[in-house]
């Protein structure tokens, strides 16, 4: 939560309670029950919105934006052997990216999340765009689907298609899926569902991968 969102919380509650503790006084004061309902109507109204609003801004947050969790433990170095080509069917070498900090997004053109969040990851990639990062989006999807999607949309993302097995480190059971690889091809960070990746945190951290002296 920021420091804006907390300041923002903490006004309204406080308003709440104001209001509670004039409305309590009117109550004693005028036992009318007409008033008494308007007043009851004065303090739940405001403090159930209040409440719908946290809690679906929560969900949408948790759904979204979820916190980036690094791997419980080093999973390896990557040698770089999948196979996969752009949808002109050119061919990619992964192994071009070595030496450099590489993320690995795996993503289809039916996944609902998978689309939410590339705005973010072309932003990201943007970000970067000055050290020595690279990024792949890459979907098992046929060509021909693959293509009918960029051209429907405005995506300006390295798409890749991948015609060969996912390596055993790359497995998952949910997309979108996206592995982050130091300039030594070892996983340091991988994330299951959408994420905000133009983040602040996610940028300084991709960057300090980036800048990180090899040892």
């Amino acid at each position: 939560m920021t420091g804006k969102l907390r300041k923002r919380r903490a006004r309204l509650w406080f308003i709440l309670a104001v209001l509670a503790a004039v409305v309590g006084a009117v109550w004693i004061l005028i036992p009318v029950p007409f008033v008494r309902g308007v007043l009851v109507g004065l303090v739940l109204g405001p403090g159930a919105l209040l409440g719908g609003l946290t809690l679906i801004t929560r969900r949408l947050r948790k759904k979204f934006s979820g916190q980036l969790k690094p791997p419980p433990l080093p999973v390896g170095r990557w040698d770089f052997d999948m196979s996969a080509q752009d949808v002109d069917g050119n061919r990619l070498d992964f192994a071009d990216f070595s030496g450099q900090v590489l993320i690995v997004n795996f993503w289809a053109t039916w996944c609902g999340p998978c689309v939410a969040e590339m705005p973010s990851l072309s932003r990201l990639r943007e970000a970067t765009s000055d050290v020595e990062v690279a990024l792949a989006c890459v979907t098992r999807e046929p060509v021909a689907k693959v293509r009918e999607f960029l051209n429907k949309g405005d995506v300006d993302l390295p798409i890749y298609v991948l015609d060969g097995d996912v390596p055993k480190c790359f497995e998952s059971r949910a997309i979108p899926a996206t592995f982050v690889l130091d300039k030594k091809a070892t996983i340091v960070l991988r994330h299951f569902g959408a994420a905000a990746w133009d983040d602040e945190s996610v940028v300084g951290f991709i960057r300090g991968l980036a800048l990180a002296p090899e040892l």
